[in-house]
């Protein structure tokens, strides 16, 4: 059948409602006619040619696109692309009712290789031979591939070798139906700028037969790599990382250079996976919040510190509160690194905390934080009230929680400042900063 494709939804899929059934159509551009077929047992549909392809598309330069999910977007031009998040947003914001103005997206010069942190499953196919790479969308079938459009190529090469090792040392992958074999996933995190490469090799157990032949072999033929991990999962989980880790070889992390502040980067710090808009992100946010010298930053959710290292020279004070015990202490180290004496860090809930300091009716004149996908608590924005900073810097990873989120405190608080960063070019996601004051 013939259909010609309306607007695409947030998630850029295009919406079919055939005999009372809705499907969801990947991989279509706006306008376009295709001759397509119904799939009814799998509920899915089936492009079967492009009778009118738009001007907008193009060949796609990854051989698993369709299969993958990860990139979402890598059929059109760059320029829609950003066309199509700054729309989105827009869009999400009109729909809540905020009266304020969207800026066009920031997007990147190189849209291509830009993450720093590649992770892939590792496993069998259907002919028992090793592979690595992504699970496909909504499923548990690994995608093999060898290059990632978006990923880093010396982490590409790292991941090949060891699969090609595991292959000559008969060392097996991870069965997860059958709850045996021994490397799970392969982690690789990457400096480009001080030249310094982790590799984390998950396994079932701490048992690792031939483990010193391996890495001599991985080391010898990856010069690259400045630090080893092996770390223990044995729990039957989707969960990538266990609690145990051996450092290999190295000394069991990174350093990275950003906006000229130094930072140590372990296997479980959460630190943004494109550099050089992470960069562009904060300068960003930083600069909408007009600090002072006289100002006290409460900076939350904050990781491995970043925006409050960064922030630091500009402020009198920086409070910084985490709940993930590592990243705090990597955070304090980060601090000493840079020789910084006017933040403090607090191992805890950030509701919890933030509650605490409302309560106390401690100083605080900005807010800016970085939640989780799916977004804040209402109690947290309740004891951000209480604190009646002058301002409040939200940054989003999804701004369809966030314009949740912002409806309580658009009462108290204006909009004043939005501008989206495109940190995940070709994907579905779009990262996005609000400045809102004091009304």
């Amino acid at each position: 059948m013939k259909i010609v494709v309306g607007k695409l939804n947030d998630n850029f899929q295009y919406v079919v409602n055939l005999n009372n059934k809705t499907y969801n159509l990947s991989n279509v551009v706006e306008g376009e006619t295709l001759e397509v077929s119904v799939n009814k047992e799998k509920r899915s549909i089936k492009i079967d040619k492009i009778i009118n392809a738009s001007k907008e598309r193009i060949k796609p330069v990854c051989s698993i696109y369709e299969r993958c999910g990860g990139c979402k977007l890598l059929h059109v031009n760059y320029d829609y692309q950003l066309k199509l998040k700054t729309e989105m947003v827009k869009r999400l914001f009109i729909e809540n009712n905020y009266k304020c103005h969207v800026n066009d997206v920031i997007g990147m010069k190189e849209p291509y290789e830009y993450r720093n942190k590649n992770q892939v499953v590792f496993g069998y196919d259907e002919k028992r031979r090793i592979v690595s790479g992504f699970y496909e969308e909504f499923s548990h079938r690994i995608v093999n591939f060898t290059n990632c459009a978006v990923q880093d190529k010396i982490a590409d090469k790292i991941v090949n070798f060891i699969k090609e090792l595991m292959f000559k040392m008969h060392i097996m992958p991870y069965d997860e139906d059958k709850q045996k074999g021994l490397i799970r996933h392969v982690m690789v995190k990457r400096s480009k700028v001080l030249n310094e490469t982790m590799v984390v090799i998950v396994t079932s157990t701490e048992v690792f037969p031939g483990r010193n032949n391996f890495l001599k072999a991985l080391l010898s033929s990856n010069k690259e790599i400045t630090t080893v991990i092996q770390n223990i999962n044995s729990k039957k989980t989707t969960q990538v990382l266990g609690d145990k880790e051996i450092v290999l070889f190295g000394k069991g992390y990174i350093n990275d250079i950003l906006c000229d502040k130094k930072f140590k980067i372990s296997s479980k710090s959460f630190y943004q996976i494109n550099p050089i808009q992470t960069k562009v992100l904060y300068e960003t946010a930083i600069n909408a919040a007009k600090l002072t010298k006289e100002d006290v930053l409460l900076d939350a959710y904050s990781g491995v510190g970043t925006i409050g290292i960064i922030a630091s020279s500009k402020v009198k004070k920086v409070i910084s509160v985490e709940l993930e015990k590592q990243a705090v202490q990597d955070a304090i180290i980060n601090a000493k690194l840079n020789d910084i004496k006017n933040i403090h860090f607090y191992n805890d809930d950030a509701t919890r905390f933030i509650i605490n300091l409302a309560n106390k009716k401690e100083r605080v004149d900005c807010v800016v934080l970085d939640p989780p996908r799916k977004g804040s608590t209402e109690q947290f924005l309740k004891a951000v009230l209480k604190l009646k900073p002058n301002k409040i810097i939200y940054i989003s990873c999804d701004p369809h929680t966030q314009v949740v989120d912002l409806k309580h405190l658009v009462n108290d608080y204006k909009i004043t400042f939005v501008q989206p960063v495109d940190m995940f070019p070709h994907s579905g996601h779009v990262e996005n900063i609000v400045c809102l004051e004091r009304k």
